[in-house]
């Protein structure tokens, strides 16, 4: 026979991982330092960097 006297229990959502791009400010360093480490995914992509 089954309890029917407790509830079930729920199970815990997942928490949201802080970001990097909300938690550091935008700067023109940061920028420039995420672009330069895409540069391999740019490759793949064949996109071309225009100086």
């Amino acid at each position: 026979m089954e309890r029917t006297d407790q509830p079930e229990q729920q199970p815990t959502p997942p928490q949201p991982q802080p970001s990097r791009i909300i938690a550091e400010p935008a700067t023109v360093q940061a920028c420039q330092q995420d672009y330069a480490q895409a540069a391999d995914v740019r490759e793949r992509l064949g996109w071309k960097d225009h100086a």
